[in-house]
């Protein structure tokens, strides 16, 4: 979910007089008037026609400078270069940015992850492309080191939406020549068979570790496509590049005053809604004061906080991005409140866009426009864009007609001249040179804040230092969608030292004097200035010694003396000692005599509420029941169950064996990497037991109710098909949903039962041969409901498992007595699919008649998220006699 680089190892791009980055522009591109390709219509050049992804593939300046970059970062200038011809070169690389000078060269530095050039949205659907066509693609490139496979393939992008859905496998490869001179390449391939219906292809060009995960470097500078004649085909991506606008000026997004709290927005929280720690089933209310007093006691104090409301529960059912947020505890007004809790302590809150969410129910109005509402509805103050590099078209407008002063910031590292727009971003995995460099984005306007992002790292003192030394930011980010990552305390005590300083000087680091690697240039030491005002200068540095001086750091002259900006203590001379944390240091030193500079603030813990915790625990067994043989149920033969399960880790992880031993349990917990299988192997002694040979149905709940009086406390979305009074004729055979865990308990005690535990459900579904379905080792689609709606619970009598279950797989999902919380996060178990299945993303929750050989973790929210109308649920009972 996300632009997710889950291994991004250090390379560092070394191109001989390498220039800067500026600006998003395009590259050349035909379409032909004939399959013979004679004689291509040319189709206008326009620098807008090809997006590098960020980044891995950038566009470099036209201006050839000294200095040495890898796209994210700077490197600091060569031992017995000139400075100031490198200090030169970067404020020519500004100043061209600035001017929105458009490049033809793309930088292409390949990680052994990704790196394409793709192009653009619009002018793509306006080729049309269909299955099959041959698609042509020539360009003219240079390698500069490793890998000189050059790719051809596909993106499949929404079509009503243009969210990119998936890839396609390379159809086209070239090889470029090792000389390193310029070479036209011709890559050639035909457009995969794809959910045409759903989908449309966009031509990408560049590498990827499905086809060779060797690294390199190498640029691009020139692409023509060309596609078989069709009607219309030319005209239609002439129009296409006519109507695309040159991007706002950089400075746009950062003059205006509604948008400058970006600039000081240091301490960025991810917060995961479904952490048990942000709301409180029992009071029921969400602990923003406990967790506004843990932000501050660890961490310094939050800026600014991302509500993370879908990802990974979405595509369980129809559910969209949107409807995860108004189903929420307390609904839009809840969450509304948590907000106005944030901003009380100054805190300002980030909603989430999933732009690949077009599986699930589509709003009754574009995103852009929903997003705007949302935003509205919340009282938010920026959008998170998940997974994107850039603005979607339109969103400024719509969001600005609702409420100013909203940031976008993006996952993906933005090309430059999306800055006007997107005013943050992240730094996630930046491939950093030995010796800390400075970032691109934010030397090219100093009010871009970046936060860095290595969210499975257990040590973020690199990431720290970057922050630091680049007068930029850190996001904070421990539970990673069910996997818990906490930050060291020793990370923690460094950061609340360090943001101090920050947000002490944020004015200064804003500014445009910024002047890096000033002072000593070697040993290791790196030391930025900047202007404070006439009469002050302020030194951010990293040194290895333990306590270096002015002096040994090329500070100074000190005439007027100074302040340790760590400890408070004043400067007399260059060779008074300064204080550092991790090799990180501030100084500020005066040029004048009796000039003002911020004050001091003294960082005061706030004492507040704690947030609950507790080991990680399994829920107990269940209560054994027994009793009288009810109609409707099978007899299951007891036997030991091989729990042999394999799914896919997806970001959340699962739950450990029983009986793992502590070091093992994060092979099942984590999160990373994402496509990686987890494997469950494990056996379990399960006793002879009854249970129900169909799904609890609609009738068998009514029934429940009307005996009973049974009430959920919560009750939001409890029956929300037919609202728990009358069941309506119609949908009284099917399996009921709109239940969460504790309401098919309830009603399974109300019948003298209770829910099966997974091993139960497994062996009910299984049998003891291992097969992969109820019926055998072959999925067939006919003995299951994948129809896309539910069905009578016995529609199915071919499709039954060994024991006589119906429904074991499709229909709809089953909960089992799994419930399980490490202190963070809750989740159970559920089985066997569903009759929905989310289509189009790779983020969605697997969906569709699911085999026996995986299961799928749900995370529990609170009943009103957790009731979905695709699970269900079934009953066991003890065989007395085996008691």
């Amino acid at each position: 979910m996300i632009v997710r680089r889950y291994a991004f190892p250090p390379v560092y791009a070394r191109a001989a007089r390498m220039a800067g980055l500026v600006g998003l522009a395009g590259l050349a591109l035909a379409v032909t008037g004939g399959t013979a390709l004679v004689g291509p219509v040319s189709i206008r050049y326009n620098p807008r026609a090809w997006v590098p992804d960020g980044a891995d593939a950038v566009w470099k300046s036209p201006i050839v400078t000294d200095f040495e970059t890898n796209g994210m970062y700077i490197a600091r200038p060569a031992p017995g270069s000139d400075p100031e011809a490198w200090r030169q070169g970067l404020q020519r690389l500004r100043d061209n940015a600035h001017a929105n000078a458009s490049p033809r060269v793309v930088s292409v530095t390949y990680s052994g992850v990704r790196a394409w050039v793709r192009c653009r949205a619009s002018v793509g659907r306006a080729m049309g492309l269909s299955p099959g066509e041959r698609v042509r693609v020539a360009l003219e490139a240079r390698l500069l080191s490793g890998n000189p496979e050059v790719c051809l393939a596909f993106d499949y992008l929404d079509r009503h939406t243009d969210a990119w859905t998936g890839w396609s496998e390379v159809v086209g490869v070239a090889n470029l020549p090792t000389d390193g001179s310029w070479a036209r390449l011709i890559l050639e391939g035909s457009v995969p068979e794809h959910d045409a219906v759903h989908s449309w292809p966009n031509i990408i060009v560049g590498q990827d570790a499905t086809r060779n995960p060797q690294q390199a470097q190498w640029e691009l500078r020139a692409i023509e496509v060309e596609l078989p004649e069709r009607s219309g085909r030319a005209a239609s991506v002439e129009r296409a590049l006519s109507a695309l606008t040159p991007p706002p000026p950089i400075r746009a997004g950062y003059d205006r005053r509604d948008l400058r709290w970006a600039s000081a927005n240091f301490t960025c929280v991810l917060l995961f809604l479904y952490d048990e720690q942000a709301y409180d089933r029992r009071e029921r209310r969400y602990r923003s004061r406990e967790l506004i007093a843990h932000w501050q006691r660890e961490f310094g104090g939050a800026d600014s906080v991302v509500l993370w409301q879908a990802y990974p529960r979405i595509g369980v059912d129809r559910r969209n991005q949107f409807d995860h947020y108004r189903d929420m505890p307390g609904g839009i007004s809840g969450l509304r409140r948590l907000v106005a809790d944030l901003h009380a302590h100054g805190i300002r809150a980030f909603i989430a866009y999933n732009p690949w969410d077009t599986g699930t129910r589509r709003e009754p109005e574009s995103d852009a426009a929903a997003l705007a509402r949302m935003v509205r509805d919340l009282n938010a103050d920026g959008i998170f864009l998940d997974t994107m590099l850039e603005a979607p078209s339109g969103l400024r407008d719509a969001v600005d007609a609702v409420r100013r002063g909203v940031v976008f910031e993006p996952e993906g590292m933005p090309p430059i001249e999306q800055l006007g727009l997107c005013s943050s971003s992240w730094a996630q995995w930046f491939a950093e040179y030995p010796e800390p460099g400075i970032l691109t984005h934010k030397w090219i306007e100093p009010r871009h804040m970046q936060h860095q992002i290595r969210r499975w790292d257990r040590d973020h003192r690199a990431e720290i230092r970057s922050a630091f030394l680049n007068g930029s930011g850190m996001l904070i980010w421990e539970n990673v969608f069910g996997s818990h990552n906490p930050w060291t305390d020793a990370d923690k005590r460094l950061w609340r030292m360090l943001v101090s300083v920050l947000r002490r000087f944020r004015e200064t680091l804003r500014d445009d004097s910024w002047e890096p690697f000033v002072g000593r240039r070697d040993g290791g030491v790196t030391v930025h200035r900047w202007r404070i005002n006439a009469g002050a200068d302020l030194y951010l540095f990293h040194s290895p010694q333990a306590r270096p001086t002015g002096a040994s750091l090329g500070i100074g002259p000190v005439r007027h003396g100074g302040e340790d900006a760590l400890s408070g203590m004043p400067i007399a001379h260059a060779d008074a000692p300064l204080t550092t944390a991790d090799g990180l240091g501030a100084a500020v030193v005066f040029t004048r005599p009796g000039t003002a500079i911020p004050r001091r603030n003294e960082v005061k813990q706030q004492v507040g509420p704690e947030l609950p915790s507790r080991p990680f625990a399994r829920v107990p067994e269940p209560t054994p029941t027994d009793g009288p043989s009810p109609p409707g149920m099978v007899v299951v033969q007891g036997a030991e169950v091989r729990m042999l399960l394999r799914h896919e880790r997806r970001e959340c992880g699962c739950v450990p064996d029983p009986g793992a031993p502590p070091e093992r349990e994060p092979y099942w917990s984590w999160g990373t990497p994402f496509h990686e299988t987890i494997t469950h192997d494990y056996r379990v002694a399960v006793r002879a037991f009854l249970i129900d040979e169909c799904l609890v149905t609609n009738g068998d709940y009514e029934r429940f109710l009307r005996a009973s009086g049974y009430r959920p406390e919560d009750g939001r979305n409890f029956l929300k098909h037919w609202g728990g009074r009358r069941c309506p004729a119609g949908i009284r055979d099917l399996p009921v949903v709109y239940v969460d865990l504790d309401d098919a308990r309830a009603y399974a005690r109300w019948a003298g039962k209770r829910l099966p535990t997974e091993a139960e459900w497994q062996l009910a579904a299984q049998g003891a041969d291992g097969r992969k379905w109820p019926w055998g080792d072959r999925f067939d689609p006919s003995r299951c409901n994948g129809t896309g709606q539910p069905t009578p619970v016995r529609a199915y009598p071919e499709g039954r498992s060994p024991s006589g279950c119906y429904d074991m797989t499709g229909n709809v999902w089953q909960w089992t007595e799994s419930e399980r919380s490490d202190g963070h996060t809750r989740s159970s178990i559920i089985r066997g699919g569903s009759w929905f299945d989310a289509k189009g993303s790779i983020w969605y929750i697997h969906g569709g008649p699911q085999p026996l050989d995986t299961h799928t973790r749900f995370l529990h929210m609170y009943p009103g998220l957790d009731r979905s109308e695709t699970i269900g649920f079934r009953c066991v009972r003890d065989l007395p006699s085996l008691r």
